[in-house]
C-alpha cells in the first residue's frame, strides 16, 4: 500500500496542479467537472499503471486504497474519453 500512495505524490512533485491547468487552457480544452478533473485524471493514470489495473471499474475499487478520490468508473471512462 505504501508504494500505492507516492505516486500520487510523486506526481505532485513532477507536474503541479497549475501546471496542469495551464496546459489544459492551453490547448484550449474546458474542464467543467467540479469533482474529477483532469489533474484527477492523471493521478488515476499513474497509479493504474503502476498497480497495472485491470480497467475503469477495478481502478475505481482499488482507488480510495490509494490515496484517491471515490468516483464512479462511468465518470472515470468519461473523463477519460473526453
Amino acid at each position: 500500500m505504501k508504494n500505492c500512495i507516492t505516486i500520487p505524490s510523486v506526481l505532485q512533485s513532477i507536474l503541479s496542479l497549475e501546471e496542469v491547468k495551464s496546459i489544459v487552457q492551453m490547448i484550449g480544452y474546458e474542464d467543467k467537472a467540479r469533482k474529477f478533473t483532469v489533474y484527477d485524471l492523471l493521478q488515476y493514470w499513474c497509479t493504474a499503471a503502476h498497480q497495472q489495473w485491470e480497467g475503469y471499474r477495478a481502478g475505481v475499487d482499488c482507488a480510495h486504497s490509494c490515496g484517491l478520490i471515490q468516483v464512479h468508473y462511468s465518470s472515470f471512462s468519461s473523463k477519460a474519453a473526453e
